[in-house]
């Protein structure tokens, strides 16, 4: 009665779409300066959906509740959203941005606070060893802009709550504004494990700045970058300039060349590539007929779950729905036909005739 209501109502309650204007949030190399560019030059966006909204209105709750915790403890959080100004030598542009806030310590040390709140599986992604570059140019834009006021300011605090487990994890970030580097020296997840990671981003705002720069050069000339990913990726699945971004691809892809000499680096990816589908195949059907051996056995025996050693094995009835088109009217089916496009690559070697024939 009300689950499909909900996303409704904050779809209509939308707040209208704000006009582009460089800031911390989309500066990081992740951020498809494409769709930037869209954004920019005033191209129409598709709305967000009302799921979108209850997400995005997810994260500031979970932002509040973490700095409510925060506020319980011997931390003292201050000066939330806090506005500040962002500079770097050689750029005729400014940022504006709003800290989550600023964390003072039992010792008086300060930190810049940054809060997100994402899915279990990118928050997985983060513990096991990517680093999440958007978010760090962020923090240190922000570390920038505060050391024009208080040079000692050089550490952050990147505060990344899985939403999904609540779960946490801590980067702690060091910037040098003469030199323009961040030094990720740390991750921390909820239970107090550490992983030291030194991991070192050179140029990171000069790199930011760069690109805002960028985005402006294209829309003076009114011309549009290359694509930053596949017209499958899911960044392209969640933005809203995809339809006007991909629109005509399908005659620019009937105009890429045919017949052309590559390089002997992508030989070798070919090479590789080739083996591995070669090796993927193989395992794939050794996994299939294995499953089949050990559901037969559990038949044989009259069992669907049981225990062998350390691991349970249980037989699940899965049931799936489909539609069948040969039910439908031309009419019904057209209308439910839905046109999507994919990539696929195909590596080959040219027969062994054709091979004597070039030689």
């Amino acid at each position: 009665m009300i689950a499909e209501i909900i996303p409704k109502i904050a779809g209509q309650f939308a707040e209208e779409e704000q006009g582009y204007h460089p800031r911390p949030s989309m500066a990081g190399p992740e951020r498809c300066i494409r769709q930037m560019v869209y954004h920019a030059l005033g191209i129409e966006r598709r709305p967000f959906p009302g799921r979108a909204l209850l997400v995005f209105d997810d994260g500031r709750w979970h932002e509040e509740l973490s700095l409510d915790w925060l506020r319980k403890s011997a931390f003292q959080v201050n000066s939330e959203q806090m506005l500040i100004n962002i500079s770097f030598p050689g750029f005729g542009l400014s940022l504006i941005g709003h800290i989550d806030a600023l964390l003072t310590d039992i010792l008086g040390n300060d930190y810049l606070l940054e809060h997100k709140a994402i899915n279990h599986f990118t928050f997985q992604r983060y513990w096991d060893g990517q680093l999440p570059l958007d978010y760090i140019t962020q923090v240190c834009l922000y570390l920038r802009g505060l050391q024009a006021v208080n040079p000692e300011l050089r550490r952050a605090i990147l505060l990344i709550k899985n939403k999904n487990t609540a779960a946490y994890l801590e980067f702690l970030i060091e910037y040098d504004q003469s030199t323009d580097l961040a030094l990720i020296i740390e991750m921390t997840d909820s239970s107090g494990e550490k992983k030291t990671l030194d991991a070192k981003i050179e140029n990171i705002c000069r790199d930011a700045f760069t690109k805002f720069q960028t985005v402006e050069d294209y829309c003076k000339k009114r011309t549009l970058p290359k694509r930053q990913y596949f017209i499958d990726d899911w960044h392209c699945d969640y933005c809203g300039w995809a339809a006007a971004c991909w629109e005509n691809y399908k005659e620019e892809f009937k105009a890429l060349s045919e017949d052309v000499a590559l390089s002997e680096e992508i030989e070798t990816m070919a090479r590789y590539y080739k083996e591995l589908g070669a090796q993927k195949s193989d395992i794939e059907k050794e996994y299939k007929a294995l499953s089949e051996k050990v559901r037969e056995a559990l038949k044989a025996v009259g069992a669907r779950e049981g225990r062998a050693g350390e691991y349970i094995l249980k037989l699940s009835l899965i049931e799936k729905k489909r539609i069948d088109p040969e039910l439908l009217t031309d009419m019904e089916r057209e209308k439910a036909t839905v046109t999507s496009f994919y990539e696929r690559l195909n590596v080959s070697a040219p027969k062994r005739k054709e091979r004597k024939e070039n030689g």
